[in-house]
């Protein structure tokens, strides 16, 4: 393709489709009536406040008639082009004015505030997304089960029984701090593995208990403190839980909103042979 545009016969084409598709748009523009391109005083403002946020200051008179012709430019080829049916069948226009639309839906959900009786029903109904987490205190011992032969739980079995007899170090050299205060779970989580902060769950506070397996190796725990976790009330977190009961009701209104644009449409869907072949095969497997 490439080859071909670097022909000087095929340059000459191209170059005199676009004059002539250029003559065609400047004699219909010509010929025709004239439409009228209004720039209002409340246009002028927007253009000299986009202006002034963007560089910090006010623009020049010769920087605002600037601004004044780019408009005028842009509204008369956004006619042209709408006049020419340029805004069909183009993906990224259609994507464009979708979101537009979506825009609509989601301003208009904003507009809508929320009673405490709603925030409140929203709180209870979800209350494992604001539950705040337990939190932990307590100190760990790392082995390696690489490091200590073919029975590595035993041996560490054996390291708690001499921690519990008082030795104070035990335990492979590890990044891993030894000791956490007032962890959450999430942190635990993100620092032992998945699933490691229900193991402490399990684990009674005040003395060194394990070997408790994480996906790092083996560890000997010492539960200093615990805490439970608990459901603030809504007075406490009500900026937090509006935002969420916010997020909601947007997306419920543009499931609304796209519930009642289908109901206008009659839709068609012709698949073709190779997708309907799979389609029933994959039904067919499911059953």
């Amino acid at each position: 393709m490439k080859k071909a545009l670097d022909e000087p016969l095929v340059r000459f084409l191209l170059i005199g489709a676009a004059l002539f598709l250029i003559s065609g748009l400047l004699d219909n523009a010509a010929s025709g009536p004239k439409q009228r391109v209004a720039v209002s005083a409340g246009r002028i403002e927007q253009l000299a406040g986009i202006f002034a946020k963007t560089w910090q200051r006010p623009p020049t008179r010769r920087e605002l008639e600037g601004l004044i012709d780019e408009f005028v430019l842009e509204e008369v080829y956004y006619r042209q082009a709408i006049e020419m049916g340029l805004d069909r069948d183009d993906t990224i226009i259609r994507r464009r004015l979708r979101q537009k639309l979506e825009f609509l839906s989601d301003d208009t959900a904003s507009l809508i505030e929320a009673t405490d009786e709603e925030l409140s029903q929203y709180l209870a109904e979800n209350e494992e997304s604001f539950r705040e987490s337990a939190t932990y205190t307590f100190q760990q011992a790392y082995f390696n089960p690489e490091r200590h032969g073919d029975d590595p739980e035993a041996y560490v079995a054996a390291q708690l029984t001499a921690l519990r007899s008082g030795k104070p170090e035990v335990g492979d050299v590890s990044l891993m701090p030894a000791s956490f205060r007032e962890a959450t779970r999430r942190d635990i989580d993100g620092a032992f593995g998945a699933g490691f902060s229900g193991e402490l769950d399990k684990v009674e506070v005040g003395q060194w208990q394990g070997p408790v397996r994480s996906g790092l190796g083996w560890h000997l725990i010492r539960l200093d403190a615990r805490t439970e976790g608990r459901l603030p009330e809504l007075a406490e977190i009500r900026p937090v839980v509006e935002r969420e009961w916010s997020n909601a009701r947007r997306l419920t209104v543009r499931q609304e909103v796209n519930a009642a644009l289908l109901e206008g449409y009659d839709i068609v869907i012709e698949w073709p042979e190779i997708a309907a072949g799979s389609q029933s095969e994959n039904q067919a497997s499911a059953q």
